[in-house]
């Protein structure tokens, strides 16, 4: 869950300047426009010009802009359709995109090879209605690794010491050495809650624009006040936590001057932390965490990234299907892989990197996370509260002394969450 706003506006003055001296912006040709991602506007670029030569019979003028996979909602709901013909979004902004009207429906040979093609979670991860009579599937996978791992020195520590938070804080303090963990961004603090046997659950009504009909949230109990004990017991170790805004420019830097050893991110900054880390290069799961005698492993968000097809493309939208699926294709994917490190979906292209270190790593993690899937509207924010109070040091177990306690806080995120009054 790569962060970066771009405005609707920016995205279109993005579209129609990125790709000059490129496709070139004749007012000839089949017009396209295609949003990605910042990190890999040149990939895309190149990868739109071997669409328009594996299809010369058609004169195409494709433009390329920006706009991140987590923002396509913000991006896209003030005017669908202004938006691109083809964008990127990850799966959790699947119902969102839906209740705008954002996404056509994949069908035909196209629906055909995205099945085939494509491990069964990413495409489950775009479907609505999964493996029923009425299923639809909206979007085109792309790309397997939204979620997080754990980057570390190996020339500080041991693929033993990385096994436990404990043994982590105890090293990086001996060492003089800083972890970074964005214990005050949501997509990270639920991995913790999730270890502790929390979770949520809601409920849409397909029938009346995939409004929310119920959602369920178990924080305040037992095991939500052990993720916070957990959460304290990295955050009170003010010698080696990062703070707040630990974001990837701060991981990279951190351990470009070898202040940090121990970082928790996605497989973006891997092909950097190769360059910076050399044989020290060091990737696993996340380890595990001890409180009250409990031990458990922790917890994050896996999920999926695709490629959407806008459904007001008009006359365009068999093309914008066929450039989404060619985008989509294994060729393309394998060539994200080698130039971004980014994870196939394509069977035959995971397969072919099932041996690299980082991905190991993710998928080693990968077996304790949850699904990035129907998450509530309402969930974001309140959770991104509970970071922040833990590393200022707000929360405690029974409270008092101008602190609230782990119990009220919780119960009180629980009611923003289900928008209790």
């Amino acid at each position: 869950m790569k962060k970066g706003i771009v405005s609707l506006l920016a995205c279109g003055v993005l579209a129609a300047g990125a790709v000059a001296g490129f496709t070139g912006c004749q007012d000839k040709g089949l017009k396209l426009t295609v949003w990605g991602s910042a990190a890999q506007q040149e990939t895309l670029k190149q990868m739109v010009a071997k669409f328009e030569a594996a299809n010369p019979d058609t004169k195409y003028n494709i433009k390329v802009g920006i706009c991140e996979e987590d923002m396509a909602v913000s991006n896209i709901a003030p005017d669908p359709s202004a938006a691109a013909d083809v964008f990127c979004y990850s799966n959790d902004q699947l119902i969102p995109l839906l209740r705008v009207g954002a996404l056509a429906k994949v069908g035909g040979t196209f629906l055909n090879d995205v099945k085939t093609d494509n491990v069964e979670e990413s495409v489950k991860s775009c479907s609505i209605a999964y493996g029923t009579a009425d299923e639809a599937v909206y979007g085109y996978p792309y790309a397997s690794d939204n979620g997080y791992f754990m980057y570390y020195d190996k020339s500080v520590l041991s693929e033993t010491d990385v096994t436990s938070l404990e043994s982590i804080i105890s090293v990086c303090e001996s060492k003089n050495k800083k972890i970074g963990w964005a214990v005050d961004v949501p997509w990270y603090t639920a991995g913790w809650f999730f270890a502790f046997g929390c979770d949520y659950s809601v409920e849409y009504d397909y029938t009346d624009n995939y409004k929310e009909t119920n959602i369920d949230i178990s924080l305040n109990n037992e095991g939500g006040i052990k993720a916070c004990k957990a959460m304290a017991k990295l955050a009170a170790n003010k010698t080696v936590f990062a703070g707040k805004g630990t974001d990837n420019e701060k991981i990279i830097t951190g351990f470009s001057t070898k202040q940090m050893a121990v970082g928790v991110s996605g497989t973006w900054i891997a092909k950097v932390m190769k360059e910076k880390l050399g044989e020290n290069y060091g990737v696993c799961k996340l380890p595990t965490v001890t409180v009250d005698g409990d031990t458990r492993q922790l917890s994050s968000f896996k999920g999926y990234k695709l490629f959407g097809v806008n459904p007001h493309s008009g006359d365009r939208i068999v093309e914008a299907h066929k450039l989404a699926a060619f985008l989509s294709s294994e060729s393309m994917q394998a060539e994200r892989f080698e130039k971004h490190m980014v994870g196939p979906t394509n069977t035959a292209a995971a397969n072919a990197i099932s041996n690299d270190a980082t991905f190991m790593a993710l998928n080693a993690q990968n077996a304790f996370a949850k699904e990035q899937t129907s998450v509530p509207s309402s969930f974001w924010e309140p959770l991104k509260s509970v970071g922040l109070n833990i590393i200022d040091d707000l929360l405690s177990e029974n409270g008092g002394g101008g602190k609230l306690s782990y119990a009220d806080k919780l119960e009180a995120v629980e009611k923003q969450i289900k928008n209790i009054k």
